[in-house]
């Protein structure tokens, strides 16, 4: 009861719609850079993404990983040499830009 309460309350929308903006804002960013670093982005309506690098990402995975930055290989998904990112704040973009760019 208390959690559909606090759904209906003014203050929680607000909340909400505020999270939202900033989300759409991150996940703007957050295709940008990939673009930057030569990904071809697809689509997404989601809070997450899915990208194809320029290069091979898998042979780079125990790098970025060593950074810090985990990737989803989406081969399982039907999308082979593409992976998928979920949407992060700023400082994790920012950390996976320095990575990539890193490994070139």
């Amino acid at each position: 009861m208390a959690l559909l309460d606090a759904w209906t309350r003014d203050e929680t929308r607000a909340w909400l719609a505020r999270s939202l903006d900033k989300l759409r804002d991150w996940k703007t960013a957050q295709r940008a850079l990939c673009e930057s670093m030569g990904w071809t982005v697809l689509p997404s309506t989601a809070n997450y993404f899915c990208a194809r690098p320029e290069t091979p990402c898998v042979p780079r995975a125990a790098a970025l990983r060593a950074a810090g930055v985990q990737l989803r290989d989406t081969a399982s998904f039907g999308l082979p040499g593409h992976v998928r990112l979920g949407v992060l704040p700023p400082a994790s973009q920012a950390a996976l830009g320095e990575a990539w760019r890193a490994l070139r």
